[in-house]
């Protein structure tokens, strides 16, 4: 639906909110997207939350899911020179999930909250893994300010995200083997 159509129906700030871009965001319950999937067979991510259009500095919390299934190829880990990725990939499927909340504001400057920098970690070691078939759920608490991760130096939180159009990103990433990435958008207002 486009963003006249919605105006002509009354439909912003009723049900859904009007963005920036023109496209129509939810503004209560439900706003989530579920079960969706890639190019990585057996995997599908949901992200729900309360809301989907938040005030400048509003905290909020996204639940997503990792549905695993008996379809998912066994996952090549490569080896990595210098710094490796800080992560301990397992059978346990969240141990291949990255998520980040990111856009550019209204204003043109981009925005981003996300567990990206935690500094420098022994190499990851060549491996392939096997994930486990079930579904796992983890929250994003997200303090409605920039961050791009504590790295090895305590980087604190930086400005409230600006007003925007934004997505809430969770992704299961299994290197060449394929990934699958969801996104959720939301409003900065």
């Amino acid at each position: 639906m486009s963003l006249r159509s919605a105006l002509v129906l009354g439909l912003c700030g009723l049900t859904f909110g009007c963005a920036s871009d023109g496209t129509l965001i939810p503004t209560g319950p439900p706003c989530s997207v579920e079960g969706v999937t890639g190019a990585l067979p057996g995997v599908a991510i949901s992200i729900r939350a309360n809301k989907c259009v938040f005030g400048i500095g509003e905290s909020a919390v996204f639940s997503y899911e990792v549905v695993t299934g008996a379809a998912v190829p066994p996952i090549s880990v490569s080896a990595s020179v210098g710094c490796g990725s800080c992560r301990r990939y397992s059978a346990d499927p969240l141990s291949f999930v990255a998520w980040t909340i990111d856009g550019i504001s209204r204003s043109g400057i981009e925005q981003q909250y996300c567990l990206c920098d935690t500094g420098c970690c022994a190499p990851d070691l060549a491996r392939t893994v096997t994930v486990d078939a079930k579904t796992s759920a983890a929250t994003i608490s997200w303090s409605g300010h920039t961050w791009r991760g504590p790295s090895d130096t305590g980087q604190r939180e930086g400005a409230a995200f600006l007003p925007g159009s934004y997505q809430v990103s969770v992704g299961f990433f299994g290197g060449t083997t394929g990934s699958v990435i969801a996104r959720l958008p939301i409003e900065v207002r």
